[in-house]
């Protein structure tokens, strides 16, 4: 489906006439009714909407337009009807799993047959009023209901009469005429489906514009005739971006349209920047400028870094839900504060481009009339893509700069008014991720200053303020950290560490227990417990972390030398000997180890 494929490999709907025929023969009218669409259909409701006795269809798509109504206008040409809807007393009100049914005189071997369903087909649930055609000049001779359970009974009802609705309840034996709500169709009376007049569905699109602007990634590039890097897009002008390639047939078309073009683009007022990629070490870096020299393309025109592109490609594919890469040319109309208005696809068509800058000047919520494709309503106002989720594709491309401004800017939006602070703390962690430290210590403060109880953002900032040298401040962090969440290990750890090298090794220690009470698992737990007992002289302690240490990390070189010390300090010069062998034996062990085994090793 992201790839614009179709479940149901565009095969279009189909609806059959029963010709009444003593052979039961179905006529295909798909055609001449209309319903023939090729949209990807996904359920059917059957109900007489304008409650004229006949059934009209409402179909429901996985693409817009996503819901469709379809009018039955054959109306009282097609003969009479029978309407009813069942109501249970001592059955489940609904009546659901009733059945009714009618016999016309003459068809006694023939019998009309509905059943009250909750539910049919996919996804789908029809109207629960039953609805009988019954031809024209048909006389009824009985209707009977057999009622679900419990009783499982069946029952004569009389009062029928032919083009009406009626109600019947379960235990009284009498039909009550009822008048039906009426729908209302927005289509003309007189209006006749013809395929010459049907809506054309759209092609693929090639210029889109949007119904919802997104703010576009800060753009930057290197200038082509100076060398300098410059931003673009900052001009206080609707800017046109060709994202373009050297070995591109069309790019070098459109460059040269554009140079053609450039008196009226000037008039327009708008800026044009054209930008690709930076070269790959197997292509030539001067090609582009002379694919821009030989067009005489007189605009501004770079290289982008390819986290840029990268960002205008999670951008790209968070509005039309597409897996697939930006291809060239493609092109961005931006308005003058960097928000996307619009995208071309392929080759650019001047005049798309001078209709979208006149869109410019529309409110967005007045933009859904000039953007839709196809006749009909809206039930509700479209809403545009979740930021949430725009925020989280530039995360998951190690763009935090790009998901902080979708965030910034959509900080009043409701589908994230839950987690802010997630995110302003997720964010920062890819700050972290790319060692931008600055941008990252300044989140974590922000998401600390929103939640007084944020163990784990204090737990970051400390390791950055440690890094930044700032060692009382991190010490401060951790301890908060510690004390706002007593199951938190992390920050008891890097407290523990700070504080051994401090040579507190008893308050170390303290935090030392708690981490591995926590992560019982961890070789560094016992590593740092072996230290500390060691330098309490606490060797049957040390003996017990330093054996687990090295279950738990075969290859630590410095276990099984300080092990082997303790065995020595405890006078059992035979397990010394054993643990320096195994020690030996052991694979990718260090090499500074190994020679201080050797040397053990010869003198034991």
């Amino acid at each position: 489906m992201r790839e614009g494929l179709s479940l149901s490999g565009r095969e279009k709907n189909a609806l059959f006439l029963n010709t009444g025929s003593a052979s039961r023969r179905f006529a295909d009218i798909s055609a001449i009714s209309g319903i023939d669409q090729d949209n990807d259909g996904r359920g059917l409701c059957l109900t007489d909407w304008d409650a004229d006795g006949d059934l009209d269809a409402w179909v429901s798509n996985r693409t817009a337009p996503t819901v469709q109504v379809f009018e039955n206008r054959w109306g009282s040409k097609a003969g009479d009807f029978l309407a009813m809807n069942l109501q249970g007393t001592k059955s489940n009100r609904d009546a659901a799993g009733a059945r009714v049914t009618v016999l016309l005189e003459g068809e006694e071997q023939s019998p009309l047959t509905r059943s009250v369903r909750l539910g049919e087909g996919f996804q789908s649930q029809s109207s629960k009023r039953l609805h009988f055609g019954l031809g024209k000049n048909a006389k009824i001779v009985s209707v009977k209901v057999r009622w679900p359970g419990p009783t499982f009974a069946t029952e004569t009802f009389s009062g029928i009469q032919k083009n009406k609705f009626h109600l019947l309840v379960e235990g009284t034996g009498k039909a009550s005429i009822t008048d039906p709500r009426k729908g209302l169709f927005q289509t003309p009376e007189k209006a006749a489906v013809k395929n010459e007049e049907r809506t054309p569905k759209p092609e693929g699109p090639n210029s889109i514009l949007l119904q919802t602007r997104q703010l576009f990634p800060q753009i930057r590039y290197r200038d082509l005739a100076t060398g300098r890097t410059k931003a673009g897009a900052a001009t206080g002008k609707p800017t046109l971006l060709l994202l373009w390639h050297p070995s591109c047939d069309m790019c070098f078309e459109e460059l040269s349209m554009l140079k053609e073009q450039a008196d009226k683009l000037n008039d327009l007022g708008i800026e044009i920047l054209a930008t690709t990629a930076e070269p790959a070490p197997d292509e030539d870096p001067d090609e582009a400028a002379r694919v821009i020299a030989k067009t005489g393309f007189p605009f501004p025109a770079g290289f982008t870094p390819a986290e840029v592109i990268e960002s205008m490609l999670v951008l790209h594919r968070h509005l039309f839900y597409s897996p697939y890469h930006l291809g060239v040319p493609t092109s961005f109309l931006l308005d003058k504060d960097g928000h996307l208005a619009a995208v071309y696809r392929g080759k650019l068509e001047l005049s798309d481009v001078v209709s979208h800058l006149k869109a410019l000047s529309i409110p967005e919520d007045k933009l859904f009339s000039e953007i839709r494709r196809f006749d009909g309503v809206w039930l509700q106002a479209p809403q545009g893509p979740k930021p949430s989720v725009l925020i989280k594709g530039y995360l998951e491309n190690q763009l935090p700069l790009e998901a902080e401004r979708a965030f910034i800017l959509q900080i009043q939006d409701e589908s994230i008014s839950g987690q802010k602070n997630y995110i302003i703390t997720t964010i920062a962690q890819s700050y972290m991720l790319n060692k931008d430290l600055k941008n990252a210590a300044r989140l974590f403060q922000e998401a600390v200053k929103r939640d007084d109880r944020d163990a784990k953002s204090r737990n970051s900032l400390a390791a950055i303020r440690m890094k930044e040298g700032n060692i009382p401040e991190a010490k401060r962090l951790w301890s908060e950290a510690c004390q706002l969440e007593p199951e938190f290990s992390s920050p008891r750890f890097n407290l523990g560490k700070q504080l051994m090298k401090e040579q507190q090794t008893a308050e170390a220690m303290t935090l030392f227990l708690e981490y591995h009470a926590l992560e019982p698992d961890d070789p560094d737990a016992h590593n740092y417990l072996s230290m500390g007992y060691l330098r309490a002289r606490n060797f049957g302690q040390a003996q017990i972390h330093l054996t687990r240490l090295i279950e738990l990390r075969p290859n630590d070189g410095a276990a099984y030398t300080n092990l082997a010390k303790v065995y020595l300090a405890l006078r059992n010069v035979n397990a010394a000997r054993d643990i320096v062998t195994r020690g030996l034996q052991a694979e990718g062990i260090d090499a500074q180890s190994r020679q201080t085994l050797l040397e053990m090793s010869q003198r034991l």
